[in-house]
């Protein structure tokens, strides 16, 4: 076993991470190692609630134009907001005004904080505000199944996955929505939880031919199934102090180290 990046949070004992991954282990490092000495961003989902989105909201109207002041937000509204979001970024944070990028980080965070109910996640995410990737090597396999303490790459977009968009039965303009995992951020994701997708490839492929004939003509069936699932690179070594992160009250991240 070696240690590979260290993610520290305050009061706790730094988490120690081996890559698994031979395809990206050494470029995805130095990538993570580019960044590692600016401030990350990890932000604690179960501080995020309708009030917040509607503090939030309230910002993106002023600031943004964007109606997103709701009573309540339910499944249909966040799902409809999110699209204005995919639009804005339609050409990643670069193209936009540097004083939006953490209007904009918020609102997307809270929107899915809602989605799931406002407990902690299924993980925990380490980002930062960039456009940087390298390519995704095609020998990087995709796992539908995860366990705690499993590491995998960051979605890179704002938008989703294709199993993300059929769980959620999201039809709306499915060829802006749905982004593939095709290259790497410097981002990190620690499962807290268990996770497996369960879908019938069979009905998931033809919910694709049916609400998006032209897209799936286009991509094919091979590209949305390579895409199915989340790029698995790495472990969690010291499990007991990530179990100690995920039942804490409120967490705060420190640093990264790259070794």
């Amino acid at each position: 076993m070696s240690v590979d990046i260290l993610v520290k949070y305050k009061g706790f004992m730094p988490l120690k991470i081996e890559l698994n991954d031979l395809s990206i282990k050494n470029p995805y490092k130095q990538l993570v190692l580019k960044y590692s000495s600016t401030p990350a961003i990890s932000r604690d989902q179960k501080s995020y609630n309708s009030v917040r989105l509607r503090e939030l909201s309230q910002q993106a109207k002023d600031r943004l134009g964007w109606d997103w002041i709701h009573e309540s937000y339910p499944l249909d509204v966040t799902t409809k907001l999110h699209k204005d979001i995919e639009i804005y970024l339609a050409r990643g944070f670069a193209a936009i005004p540097k004083e939006f990028d953490d209007l904009l980080h918020e609102l997307h965070y809270a929107l899915h904080a809602i989605q799931g109910g406002n407990n902690r996640g299924k993980w925990l995410q380490v980002e930062w505000f960039n456009d940087d990737s390298i390519n995704m090597p095609a020998e990087l396999e995709f796992t539908t199944k995860l366990q705690f303490g499993d590491v995998k790459l960051q979605n890179p977009y704002v938008g989703h996955d294709p199993a993300f968009i059929y769980m959620q039965q999201d039809s709306s303009n499915i060829a802006q929505t749905c982004q593939f995992h095709d290259i790497i951020k410097p981002g990190i994701n620690i499962m807290i939880q268990n996770y497996k997708l369960e879908v019938d490839t069979q009905r998931y492929l033809a919910w694709f031919k049916t609400y998006a004939p032209g897209w799936y003509a286009e991509k094919g069936a091979s590209q949305i199934t390579r895409y199915t699932g989340w790029p698995k690179v790495g472990h969690v070594l010291n499990l007991d102090v990530l179990q100690q992160i995920s039942d804490c009250e409120e967490f705060v991240l420190e640093n990264i180290r790259v070794l």
